[in-house]
């Protein structure tokens, strides 16, 4: 294989930005990120059965931010104030 090639695979072929399958996410991003994701799953099903737009939307929305977000920091911090978020609504 020549180095064109291998610089492809590895993803840094584009200025030292990561462009691969992981995106430059961490191990404790990918974790917080599984663990939302699961928390998500389950407001979609709670939210289907109740028929609880809230909890809908913001299931939805914690399948899907993990793959517009990067860094263990912000996805830990979106992904707790999308899971209090049907909390507080019903609050107030």
């Amino acid at each position: 294989m020549d180095e064109a090639s291998l610089t492809g695979l590895t993803g840094s072929g584009l200025g030292g930005k990561t462009s691969g399958l992981l995106s430059g996410m961490t191990a404790g991003s990918m974790i917080a990120a599984l663990f939302f994701s699961l928390v998500g799953f389950v407001y979609l099903k709670q939210g289907k059965a109740n028929a609880d737009v809230t909890k809908m939307v913001c299931g939805l929305a914690l399948l899907l931010y993990t793959f517009f977000v990067s860094g263990t920091f912000y996805t830990v911090l979106i992904g707790a104030a999308l899971t209090a978020a049907p909390f507080i609504s019903d609050r107030f």
